[in-house]
């Protein structure tokens, strides 16, 4: 891992940076609606809250986590280390901090970790982002697709 990365579980207190994060990176999905600015940050909490809500009901026993770098809260991961799988429920960095090499990083790590134990490592990504091309790079195939998300999994011989 990058020396100056570190996570920290999230806390009730991080909920003005999270709903930030979610807005940036979903912003332009509001961009070509013709209201008021208002209204569009109305649809974006409804969004985030409900994306939180289905994160924590779905995945009980998972992690969420800051990601700081030195110190500086760059973005977010959501994983579950389950018995059966590793799931790599959400990844997000601030667009300043993308392409820095933290999300290799971390995801890399999270690879080595489910290998160690001998999971598969399952993730869905939107079908048009483009950090499908980083998650091939690093191992992923996908294995499922709704028509709007891959499934993607990092096959294991051993798995």
């Amino acid at each position: 891992m990058i020396e100056s990365i570190t996570l920290r579980p999230i806390r009730a207190d991080d909920d003005i940076f999270l709903f930030g994060l979610f807005s940036n990176a979903h912003e332009q999905d509001f961009a070509l609606l013709d209201l008021p600015e208002e209204q569009k940050t109305a649809m974006l909490r409804m969004q985030f809250d409900a994306q939180q809500l289905q994160y924590h009901e779905r995945y009980p026993r998972g992690n969420f986590d800051l990601v700081l770098k030195a110190e500086k809260t760059v973005g977010i991961i959501y994983t579950q280390r389950g018995p059966e799988e590793f799931v790599l429920i959400d990844i997000v960095l601030l667009p300043e901090f993308r392409n820095e090499g933290i999300g290799r990083a971390l995801v890399a790590e999270l690879i080595r970790q489910a290998q160690d134990e001998q999971k598969a490592l399952t993730a869905h990504v939107r079908k048009n982002n483009s950090a499908w091309r980083l998650w091939q790079r690093l191992g992923f195939e996908a294995v499922g697709d709704d028509g709007v998300y891959l499934q993607i999994r990092v096959p294991f011989d051993d798995v």
